[in-house]
This record gives C-alpha cells, structure tokens and sequence, in this order.
C-alpha cells in the first residue's frame, strides 16, 4: 500500500509561492487542498506534460473546481498552483494564480476540515499513479459529477431522435443519476449488424484519456473486418472516470448488441475499467492497451532500460520470446534476481497480471489478429480528436463514418470482382481463394508460400496423434511443435497463430502438406473471414420469431446489398440485363413464398 504522506493543515493566510518545494507530487496536492480548504473552494487535478525523452511526467496543475466550462457549475476560473519536477526528484511550483472570477465558499471549520479533508487526500493519493497514467484525470470525490456540459446533451438528443427516424436499428441509451444525465451510449443498425459478425474481439478505444485535457470524453467499441479493417460497434460518452460509468457504458453495449458476449477485449489497465469488464464480461480476457504499458513502462523501468543495454535486451527476451509458461517463469526469477527488482512494485504487479500483457499467454486466445503491439489506427483518425468543440463534433464524427464505411464497400466490391494471383498448384490455396476476402488471402497466401521453406520431423506417435517438429530448413532458430490427428483431421501448433488470428500458420500447413491433404476441413477456415461474413449473418434466428431488432437488421442488410448488387449491375449495359433478370426471377421466387 501506498505509504501515507501527512501534511499539516495550513494556517489561515498562507499561500502556496514559487520556488515552494515537495517530496512528491502527492503532497503538494495535499498542501494546495488545504490551502484551498482555507479559502473556500474546492480543487480538481488538472493537465500534466510528459518527457519527449521518456514519456514521464515532468509537470502537472491543480487547478480550481470551477476552471473550465465542460460543465455548468465550472465558469472558466483562472486560480491554479503549476508543479515541475526536479533532477532530484523533488516537485518545485513554478507557477502560481491565486485569483477567482467567482465567490468563494467559507473555509471549513478546523475540526471537521481535518477529517474530511484527510480522508479525500487519502483517496486521491491512493489513485495518484492511476491519475498520471491516465493524462490528468478530473477526480470527482464527493458524489458523482458528468463533465459532458448540458449543450452536449441537447444536441446529442436531437441527433439521436432524428437517427432513430431514419433508422429502425439506430440505438441509444442515457445513464441517469439522482435525477442526472451522465454517460451516454449510442449504435446504429450498421454497427449493431457489425456486431454480429465482428463483435468476438473487441477494442475499447479511449484514446482521448492519453492527453492531459480534452473537450470529448469519446470511448468506442472497435472490432476488425473481414478484410482487416477497424469497424465501429458503438459509441459512448463518459461521464466520469469511474467504475459505475464504464459497468453502465459495458451493459450499454452488451444491450445494443442483444447480450452477445465477446470472447476477448483489449482495453486499459485502468483498475476501474479492469473491474467493469470483469462485472459485465466474465470469463473474457482482457488484455492491456501496449500504448499504457509503454508509458507505465517508462516511468517505471524507463531508466534501466535506457542506460544497460544487457537488461534492456533481457528482459524483452523474457517477454517476447518466451515460448512456453516454463520458459517465461525461468527467465523472469533470473531477470528480476539478476538486477534486484524484488522490490519493485510496478514489475510485481505486472507479474501478476501477466495473462493480460506478455504475449505468451495472450496468444492462445483469438484477438481477430489485433497487433501485439497496439498499432491499430484510430477509427477516427485525426478526423475527430478529444479536443473537437461540439460545434463541429457530429460533423466530424459522420463523415468519419462515412470514410470508414466507404473503404470496407472498396473492399467488399474488389473480394467479389477481382482475383489474387495464384502462386502455387496447391488445390489448397484455389480453395483459400475462393473463399477468404482479398486482404485474408494474401495472409494465407504468405503463410502457405513459408511453408515451402520448412522442413517437419515427427517426433513422436500417441495413437491417431503424431507430432512433429517443424523447423526453418538450415536454421534452428524458429520451431514450432505441431500436433495431427489422423482420425479427426485436427491440427494445433505452438506458436498458436489459429487461435489468435484465426488463420492456420505455415507450420501446420507444412505437416498437411507432409500428410498430403489436398483441402482444408472447413472448421479452419473460419466465416467471419470469408467473403460471405456479412451476409446470411441472421441465418440462426428463428424464421417465425425475429424480433423487431432483427428485422431492423434485416432491412438494413437488404439495403446494403442492394447498393452492391445495383453497382455492379450498372458496370455495362450486359451486366445490366443480367441484373434485372435476377432480380425479376428472385421476386417472382419470393412471391411464391408462404
């Protein structure tokens, strides 16, 4: 636990000045509190600013409750007290703005100042490193407070109410509190359609929590394509950082979606978004956002890992190359022996929770291929940004939308209209091809073309099971153990590419190709993969009881293959002709229908 730095109350009159000096940055937060407490108002941790070097924290504000105008009690007050931390460690203010456009409160009684305010720095230095990793959050310790302003609420309303028009699947739900709006989440049927298909991986994207202030609070549900494309499965605002408003935002989601879980989620290491998932998700993994763990990374390690070149080189070792549980745990004792880091809190809690960073124990479980790395681009781009005044927000945000949406209908139309180039006289890669998106072939296509490379020794006979050992041919350094069951035509590999991403890897094609298999049972090649995966998606709902999502979902699938089959069919005066025929042909079929 966090050791706790006591601060006395200060006198009355006392003020913070420059060249004022603190042991942490936790204590001057205490120091300005009291000080505030004295006058009367109330503090919020406000922007910090990291090292271009490092990425640590070299400077943070407290600033006035009332500073800003994301809410309407705020009135763009002035008042704030600037730390900068020195060469030594210690925090010095440099800056310092005592005056308020505002009254004042009256300062709080000695006796019940103490209590109250011992108890909320307490909180806040409990959650202080969750606050610098998370770029300057807005505490709201006493009671629950949304820093979506009213006129966000007004113009999102009308929004929604004149999607919903348009829209029969277009969704949105408002979190209320003591009588309050709070969180807000939406989806329209495009995103909800995408769910169904694309909704096992998931990335929560929070990007706007990196900077140190923002005007938008935007989160958004993120899965990937069937060509490997960002989609959007729903937005939110959030209210507050806190547990209750990512479990209501979660729920929100899991509602919009018909309370279809994911199997897997990348989202922050945040304790509060940690704790939500687990609530609303159970049994999902989680695994941390990589840009999160870069920065806690340097704060933390930054130093070594900078200044001994031999650490740096083992301890990413350990991390990224380790290929079984037995091998991570061996070099982490030598590693964290080697150099003494036993005490080191922030590399033991990471140990801890090791199932959701180090690629080892991520792998095993199917992430739709989702870099290590975290080098997913932003749904939105620089289109929208977290300092996007409202003015312009929903703008930005539809053509967005737009832009995403028509790069996927690129994709869609090249799939159906265009053919990669075979490589080989493998009957596998001709079935692969008539199958898998563009983009997800030239995956296969690479992994079958590596496999020509690899030699497979079998090693070892258990029954209907054979293992081999399947190497690079003249090289020892990749490996890879690759179980066949002759009986059932099932295969598994070590390096564990098919349950991440959902592609076999060249290692198992190789002991297909050694058993002379000629095609792939179709269990590995998955559908949401294929050219097909966002069409007979409703396939499985009941043909007599589709709900009225359902059939909002319908209309709307309906509605977009209709633009591709209309923009195909006007290509040339022939396709033309054909086109209309089918259509004919198809409403007649339909008419005989019951």
């Amino acid at each position: 636990k966090r050791e706790r730095i006591d601060v006395e109350l200060q006198p009355r009159g006392s003020e913070p000045y420059k060249g004022l000096e603190f042991t942490s940055a936790g204590e001057a937060y205490e120091f300005y509190n009291a000080y505030a407490a004295n006058l009367g108002f109330k503090v919020r941790i406000g922007q910090l600013f990291r090292s271009k070097n490092d990425g640590s924290i070299t400077s943070r504000r407290f600033v006035c409750s009332k500073e800003g105008h994301q809410h309407p009690s705020r009135v763009g007050c002035g008042a704030f007290m600037r730390i900068q931390r020195q060469e030594t460690g210690r925090w010095l203010v440099d800056r310092f703005q005592n005056e308020h456009n505002h009254e004042l409160g009256l300062p709080v009684d000695a006796s019940g100042r103490v209590k109250g305010f011992k108890e909320e720095a307490s909180s806040v230095l409990e959650n202080m490193d969750l606050v610098e990793l998370n770029g300057g959050l807005s505490l709201v310790t006493r009671g629950r407070e949304s820093r979506i302003g009213s006129d966000w609420y007004n113009e999102l309303f009308e929004y929604f109410q004149a999607r919903q028009a348009d829209d029969m699947g277009f969704f949105y739900a408002v979190e209320m509190h003591n009588g309050r709006a709070m969180s807000v989440f939406w989806a329209d049927a495009r995103s909800r359609f995408s769910c169904t298909q694309f909704g096992d991986a998931v990335v929560f994207d929070t990007t706007y929590r990196k900077g140190g202030s923002y005007s938008v609070p935007l989160a958004s549900f993120i899965g990937i394509n069937h060509h490997r494309q960002p989609v959007l499965l729903g937005c939110a605002l959030i209210a507050e950082e806190s547990e209750e408003s990512f479990t209501w935002v979660f729920q929100a989601w899991l509602r919009a979606m018909s309370g279809r879980h994911p199997v897997s989620i990348v989202a922050d290491q945040d304790r509060s978004i940690q704790h939500s998932i687990a609530q609303v998700f159970p049994g999902i993994h989680h695994r941390f956002s990589a840009w999160q763990i870069k920065a806690t990374e340097q704060e933390n390690i930054g130093a070594l890992l900078s200044m001994n070149p031999e650490f740096k080189y083992e301890y990413e070792t350990c991390i990224f190359q380790s290929q079984t549980a037995n091998e991570f745990e061996a070099a982490w004792n030598v590693l964290v022996n080697k150099y003494n880091l036993r005490k080191n809190t922030w590399l033991m809690e990471m140990y801890r929770m090791r199932k959701s960073w180090v690629p080892l124990h991520i792998r095993g479980t199917f992430f739709a291929g989702i870099p290590m790395d975290g080098s997913l681009k932003s749904y939105f781009g620089t289109i929208l940004t977290s300092q996007t005044p409202l003015s312009e927000f929903l703008i930005r945000y539809e053509k967005a939308l737009e832009q995403r949406r028509e790069e996927e209908r690129k994709e869609d139309f090249n799939s159906f209209n265009l053919q990669a180039v075979l490589h080989t006289k493998d009957p596998i890669e001709d079935q692969c091809r008539r199958l898998y998106t563009i983009t997800m072939f030239q995956v296969f296509q690479k992994e079958l073309l590596e496999c020509y490379s690899f030699v497979g020794i079998k090693i070892n006979v258990e029954g209907a099971i054979s293992r081999y050992l399947v190497q690079k041919s003249g090289s020892g350094d990749e490996r890879n153990t690759v179980a066949f069951n002759a009986s059932s035509l099932n295969v598994s590999c070590s390096c564990k590419m098919f349950e991440f991403e959902g592609v076999l890897c060249r290692h198992a094609l190789k002991v297909f190709q050694i058993m002379n298999i000629r095609e792939l049972p179709s269990r590995y090649i998955l559908h949401r993969w294929t050219k097909d995966a966002k069409y007979g998606i409703l396939r499985d709902v009941d043909s007599g009881g589709a709900s009225k999502d359902h059939k909002a979902l319908m209309l709307w699938s309906l509605r977009e293959e209709a633009k591709n089959y209309i923009e195909a069919g006007t290509a040339s005066l022939e396709r033309y002709k054909l086109a209309f025929e089918i259509m004919q042909e198809g409403r007649r079929n339909l008419c005989w229908q019951n």
